[in-house]
């Protein structure tokens, strides 16, 4: 399996890469400087829009953490964030290396289970609020284009039937992976891996439970923060399609989010979602009758600000790597 993925990741990102240098040929490199041009200043809406996704975000995470627990202060997690987003967008690693060192740097200033179980909620409910909008979208998709209905039902069934799963791990009564670590032979090479942690896996897995059996308002709260983020992306689409393409309704901008967040889905080990972004985007607006290079321009566009906050995230994490020992509980 490690031998797979050895080959199967730089295969990927070759992939991706050649996708994206045929996105640009085709859209014409003129073509994406001439939108660029015309969203002059609004690019600064770009930076604010998703600034107030991560900022929404972070409020979620917050508001993940049990009340009484000594938690960092929002400006902190913010920082946190920002450090663990440009790691995830920008490493063939993704989130696994990403949330990992939000979970160590949070854990520096509250116990590591309970910065463990914050991050894990929060990536959970998020992943519920989006697949909400996604649901939304197929929904308002149906009801708009009677030609795709047989392709709505299915997605419909598709996001419903995800919408289950972890609906159902967070109802169960008792800790399901305990019971998993519980059953695994001790001469096996998983339990031998995983042994030293054992302790704080359960005790990760105790606390996410407790919360969601718990704090029904605190998830309720957060699931709003989560599904909100989603419309800073139907924002930044219908600026970018006002401005460059001189028509837009929400609407369509509404459909270019739903599928900007289904590639992030799928394609989430692709740094910076090279080629999948510029793929989604022209496939999804020329399907609502916009060019080919209306849809990698947008793409492209949209990168440029992720760019911007991926380097003040590496930035940090940088510094949180590099701090000296003495300096580790200070985050912010």
């Amino acid at each position: 399996m490690r031998k797979t993925l050895r080959y199967l990741r730089p295969v990927a990102l070759l992939a991706s890469l050649a996708l994206f240098v045929y996105a640009l040929r085709w859209a014409g490199i003129r073509t994406i400087l001439d939108s660029a041009r015309a969203l002059g200043v609004g690019f600064v809406w770009l930076i604010l829009l998703s600034g107030l996704r991560h900022a929404l975000r972070t409020a979620a995470w917050h508001a993940s953490i049990e009340p009484d627990t000594p938690r960092p202060g929002l400006l902190s997690l913010f920082a946190l964030r920002l450090a663990g987003e440009g790691l995830n967008v920008a490493t063939p690693a993704g989130p696994l290396l990403g949330e990992s060192v939000k979970v160590w740097a949070a854990s520096k200033q509250m116990p590591e289970s309970s910065s463990a179980s914050s991050v894990a909620i929060e990536n959970i409910v998020y992943g519920l609020g989006a697949g909400l909008f996604m649901l939304a979208g197929s929904v308002l998709l149906l009801a708009t284009s009677p030609h795709a209905r047989l392709g709505s039902w299915m997605v419909v069934t598709c996001l419903l039937a995800s919408l289950l799963v972890p609906y159902a791990l967070v109802r169960r009564s008792s800790p399901m992976i305990a019971r998993l670590l519980e059953r695994l032979p001790a001469s096996s090479r998983a339990k031998r891996f995983i042994g030293p942690y054992e302790t704080r896996i359960k005790a990760v897995e105790t606390e996410i439970l407790e919360f969601f059996r718990a704090r029904r308002l605190a998830f309720i709260g957060i699931l709003g923060l989560e599904f909100l983020t989603n419309f800073t992306g139907v924002a930044e689409a219908y600026l970018i399609l006002k401005v460059t393409a001189f028509h837009a309704s929400l609407v369509n901008a509404y459909f270019v989010e739903v599928m900007n967040r289904a590639v992030q889905l799928f394609f989430v080990f692709v740094p910076f979602g090279l080629g999948v972004d510029e793929g989604a985007a022209a496939g999804t607006l020329k399907a609502l009758g916009y060019s080919v290079s209306q849809g990698v321009s947008l793409a492209v566009l949209r990168r440029a600000r992720t760019v911007f906050w991926a380097a003040i995230g590496l930035l940090l994490a940088a510094r949180y790597c590099l701090a000296r020992p003495v300096e580790e509980g200070s985050l912010a």
